[in-house]
């Protein structure tokens, strides 16, 4: 009866640890690049330079960009001019540009915390982009904090710990490391100078 009770445990284990991890989220993000030397003419430059990129968060065939309206310096929240929209895909080119994508597990309820807010900041977003202000990085930070995957930051301790798109990233790439997620890169085209994930800025 002990060995039958043990086989029941386990089976009961395994199915509920099974059913916490049912769905799978992309967090996507494009590295900052500027011309390589004696590439001025061939390539043009990008929002942010080397110090740019992007990031964005892929769920149930769905993309959720958070992007600039008309670039003020500080943030209208009361009439924001850039915000959050969903697409069918990354806008970059997945065959030249450099990029890396992190896989990672969510439960049923945060995967469906997280399908009620794309739809809902994409009506209406809750903050102003501005460069001073909400950002791409501190807007994802924020959506992935919202659906239990980090911790929550007020708006100004998030825009300042993620101002740009680097500082997210080795936080999220430490963080898939140590918890064993696919993290899936690839290389950008030599015609352009891309950002590193070496250094702490």
């Amino acid at each position: 009866m002990k060995i039958i009770a043990i086989f029941i445990s386990l089976f009961v284990f395994s199915s509920c640890y099974a059913s916490d991890s049912t769905y799978t989220i992309k967090i996507n993000f494009l590295y900052g690049s500027r011309p390589a030397k004696g590439y001025h003419q061939q390539e043009s430059k990008r929002f942010g330079g080397i110090k740019g990129g992007h990031v964005n968060i892929e769920a149930g065939g769905r993309v959720l960009d958070f992007r600039p309206g008309n670039n003020p310096l500080l943030p209208n929240n009361k009439k924001p001019s850039g915000g959050f929209s969903i697409h069918e895909s990354i806008y970059w080119n997945s065959e030249s540009d450099k990029w890396t994508t992190v896989i990672v597990p969510v439960s049923d309820e945060q995967y469906m915390e997280l399908q009620k807010l794309i739809d809902s900041f994409a009506v209406k977003t809750p903050y102003d982009y501005a460069i001073f202000g909400m950002r791409c990085a501190a807007a994802s930070y924020d959506v992935l904090s919202k659906i239990g995957l980090f911790k929550e930051y007020p708006n100004t301790k998030n825009v300042i710990t993620h101002f740009y798109p680097k500082l997210l990233r080795k936080k999220v790439l430490k963080w898939a490391e140590d918890n064993n997620y696919n993290i899936i890169s690839h290389n950008g085209r030599s015609t352009r100078k891309w950002e590193s994930d070496k250094g702490l800025l």
